[in-house]
């Protein structure tokens, strides 16, 4: 099994816990905790000083009979896009980052320059919101299907904060976990957390990220919603057949903020071989290119949606069956004209000096025609995973040395390179 490479990190007690370390005026709950025995409250508080961007987390010691959450309820103040509840690897609250960084984690901290999922040991998702007074991803379940936490693992609270204001301000979060018993569960739910890598919009200009993932498994989709930041201008997902024939749309906005998520009814059936195809339209009126990333400064393009029963490859649209090849079981569709050898030389030339630059890898990805897209996808997830992990020792670590990494991937991945040079656009 391999580990997300350096490249792609670069790419994004019982009842109340409240993180604090500052001081503050004692606030009254943003909502009133689950009654005894029927859940817990998640809380965290936060100062934000004045213009000043950040991500804030937290993390949570599950109780050790572990929570199988069938609904949640999150409130959060404004100042936030969004809210993030993660599952971890964790049983001890950790002091070091993936990267070896010392953080003190003792109640609120700042996620890390990479975000929470890049410094952190992430391994799944268990709840979140886009809107501050909305409705949460986890919202409807059936009454014999939850999400299983385990006893005593650590969850990590994040939110993704912006103070645009000329005054510090306090930022508070309250999430409630909502729990059935465990006698009562016959099948685990899964949120759906499709992140596209591959964004490029050129200064002054209009663009488009497009991403397709397959369904390893029959599921049922209980809600969908998407996730841009502010040079999003529309968004459609669609569910189509193993040929990428069009069966039904399942999710479409021009809205980037406060994003709410839209109800399945009834909850849609899908298929093993079926696929999510979603794509973000943009524009980018700024003098310097746009590019993926966490920042507001940045780019992202996502499918979020709540489902059942859990299947972790489907999930992050993983090339293996779990967190570690998050993302790279996809397809990206180009929307340029660029030839099967151009983009071939484009990524060789990109990661000729080891960890690309930010936005280059994306150019080449963007730049590519649409009919060569499963050349390329194939070619960029043989490169990125290090020739499927067959170079993980070489290339291990974000100083990994290019003279030793870059032979045994180009060694590993000449195949499916060879084929991209071999396309053409019509």
């Amino acid at each position: 099994m391999f580990r997300f490479t350096a490249f792609m990190m670069a790419m994004a007690a019982v009842g109340v816990v409240i993180g604090c370390g500052e001081d503050a005026a004692p606030q009254p709950p943003l909502i009133d905790p689950p009654a005894a025995g029927e859940g817990v409250q998640i809380a965290m508080t936060s100062t934000i000083q004045a213009h000043f961007e950040t991500e804030r987390c937290m993390f949570y010691r599950v109780p050790a009979g572990g929570l199988y959450v069938n609904r949640e309820e999150i409130r959060y103040t404004p100042g936030s896009h969004h809210v993030l509840l993660f599952k971890t690897s964790y049983t001890e609250v950790p002091t070091t980052t993936l990267r070896d960084e010392t953080v003190d984690t003792r109640g609120v901290f700042d996620c890390g320059k990479n975000g929470a999922t890049a410094d952190w040991d992430v391994v799944g998702v268990a709840g979140g919101a886009q809107s501050a007074d909305g409705p949460p991803w986890v919202g409807t379940l059936p009454s014999d299907i939850a999400f299983k936490i385990d006893g005593d693992s650590l969850l990590l609270v994040n939110a993704h904060y912006l103070n645009a204001g000329d005054k510090p301000l306090q930022a508070r979060i309250a999430i409630n976990l909502y729990t059935i018993p465990a006698a009562q569960v016959a099948r685990e739910a899964g949120i759906f957390f499709l992140y596209n890598p591959f964004i490029h919009v050129a200064a002054q200009s209009s663009n488009e990220a497009r991403e397709v993932c397959p369904f390893a498994t029959d599921v049922t989709l209980v809600n969908a919603e998407s996730h841009m930041h502010a040079r999003g201008v529309s968004y459609v997902a669609d569910l189509v057949d193993a040929s990428g024939s069009k069966l039904q749309e399942i999710y479409t906005t021009r809205t980037w903020q406060d994003v709410v998520s839209k109800q399945m009814d009834p909850p849609l059936t899908i298929t093993a071989g079926q696929k999510i195809d979603f794509r973000c339209s943009y524009v980018n009126n700024e003098t310097h290119d746009i590019n993926q990333g966490r920042t507001t400064g940045d780019e992202m393009c996502m499918f979020l949606g709540l489902y059942y029963p859990k299947d972790a490859k489907t999930e992050v649209c993983s090339m293996t069956s779990d967190w570690s090849g998050r993302y790279l079981g996809a397809d990206w569709i180009g929307t340029g004209t660029a030839t099967g050898l151009q983009t071939a030389a484009c990524l060789q030339t990109a990661f000729a000096g080891g960890l690309p630059p930010p936005g280059a890898v994306s150019t080449c990805v963007v730049n590519a025609c649409p009919a060569i897209s499963a050349e390329t996808s194939a070619a960029v997830r043989c490169i990125i995973s290090r020739g499927r992990g067959v170079c993980a020792t070489e290339c291990a670590g974000s100083e990994a040395d290019p003279e030793v990494c870059n032979p045994c991937v180009r060694d590993q991945c000449t195949p499916v390179m060879l084929a991209l040079a071999g396309t053409n656009c019509p």
